[in-house]
Order: C-alpha cells, then structure tokens, then sequence
C-alpha cells in the first residue's frame, strides 16, 4: 500500500470523482480545480489502461501493462504503477501551487476496490449524478466510440452499471462518500457547491463559479464545458428532444428501480414526477 503522511487529515484527503459519462464529472472538474487549494486536472485513464478495458483494442498486446505482466502479477504491478500515479497527482499538485489533488473520470466508479488499495481509508469520493433521460439523451451527441456503446440498451446497461458501482460504494462509506446531483448543481449552483465543499472540508470560493476564468490544462474531458461561461440548467429536459415516447419509457422501465433505490436516500427527483407526454 502507498504510504502516506501519518498526521494527513481526512480534509486534507485526495477527492475522487467519479458517475456515468454525460453525467457533468467535467463540470465538476472545473468547479474544483478553480478552487485556490484544490488540483483537479484532464482525465488520465490509468485504471482504464492498467485493466484494458476498451470495447476493442487490437494493440492490447502491446501495451506496457500487459506486456508488464509477464514479468509481475496484477497486484505487484498495481502496487508500482499506483505509486508513480498517485505520487503524479501529488507533483502537479505541487506545480500549481495547491495542497490538494482530486482525480476526475468517469468510470472511477468501476475501481473504487483499487483507489481503497491506493489509498486506504485516505480519500473522499464524489458521486454525480443525472437523471437518466438526459444522461442518455446526452450520449447522442458524445461521439465516444471506444467509450459510449452504439445501442439504447447498450447505454442503459452502462448507465446502470456506473450508477450502481458508485451508489453502492456510497451507501457501503457514508462518511466518505457525497452524492452531488447534476440538477440540483445546474439549478442552484452556489448553494449546491457550498455545501459539496463544506463536507470536503474546504471553504467555498465565490469565483468558483467563475470556473472558465481560471486556466485548465487540456486533456480528456467534455469538450462542451471548456466553452461555457457559467453554468447553465438549460441541459434539464433535454431528452424530450432525443427520445420518442416508447424509448423514454423503455429507458425508465430499467432505471426506475436504481434510481428509486437512490432517491431514497438522497436529494433525488423521482422519476414518476415525469410526464413523457409533457
């Protein structure tokens, strides 16, 4: 395991951010390396990389991990690999000029088993969520095809593989881990990011909000939200744009029971609330 500072605090602790893609992590992103003590830079895939898990890669054979395989078992490799990561972030960190790092990718959810060997109890995760008509809805648009599945069904079982990895971490650490809701986000963003850097244990900075005022390394991330100027909940809705009625109801038939499952427990808005004739 990593070793780490014996008097580090757990608010002083690395944040992970993961959720489904399209579900605004990028968003997030931003909102937290504008922060004056906080580095959060571009996605790197390493767990993704490590593991290989891409749709389809006819070099897979040729990649560093798995040649490196042949010399070290899955464990020792992740131990070496994961000390180099993580002693990465903390050098960026350092670069610019913050105390704090966070690692933002979507699919994070899916190695929360790894980042607890990285780290131990030492970190804090950031759970987002979107209601999952508009995350699908987004999709469409997304042109990630090593990423994002071409069927509906495809990206509703991703969609519901992301959603419950990361809600059943949440549930399983609930000092440890924050449900951030991307309508409430977009609808009232002073409020909602005050109280996500509240449990972070940090003060809220108004110029936050001013994310894109702030210089962001380029890397792996929504290509929308470098673009943006503030944020918007004009995304709220959207699939009604997207979706005829059968696959808004198709979607929901599936997603009802997880999101029910978390609306439960968190500040959710229930799926029944939808008219799929408004």
């Amino acid at each position: 395991m990593f070793e780490h500072p014996a008097d580090r605090d757990l608010f002083a602790s690395p944040i992970i951010v993961g959720g489904c893609f399209r579900s605004g992590t990028s968003l997030v992103r931003r909102l937290l390396n504008a922060h004056s003590r906080i580095y959060c830079g571009p996605e790197v895939k390493f767990f993704r990389d490590f593991y290989g898990d891409y749709f389809h890669d006819p070099l897979k054979h040729l990649r560093f991990a798995s040649s490196a395989r042949a010399m070290l078992g899955d464990d020792d490799l992740l131990e070496l690999q994961g000390r180099a990561f993580i002693a990465m972030h903390e050098h960026a960190a350092a670069q610019a000029g913050k105390v704090r790092w966070a690692d933002k990718n979507p699919e994070n959810v899916l190695y929360l088993a790894q980042w607890q060997r990285l780290l131990d109890d030492d970190w804090r995760f950031v759970l987002v969520v979107r209601n999952p008509l508009d995350t699908l809805a987004s999709m469409t648009e997304a042109g990630f095809p090593l990423t994002i599945p071409p069927s509906l069904d495809e990206r509703i079982a991703l969609f519901l593989r992301y959603t419950e990895a990361g809600l059943s971490f949440a549930d399983a650490n609930p000092d440890r881990a924050y449900v951030l809701v991307y309508e409430r986000l977009v609808s009232a963003p002073e409020a909602s990011l005050r109280r996500l850097m509240t449990w972070l244990g940090e003060a809220y900075e108004p110029a936050q909000l001013c994310y894109n005022a702030f210089p962001h390394q380029p890397g792996l991330e929504d290509p929308k939200v470098a673009k943006s100027t503030r944020i918007f909940s004009s995304g709220i809705g959207r699939w009604r744009d997207v979706f005829g009625q059968a696959e808004a109801e198709q979607i929901l038939a599936r997603a009802r029971p997880l999101w029910e499952r978390l609306a439960r427990h968190r500040d959710v808005a229930d799926l029944s609330t939808i008219a799929l004739d408004g």
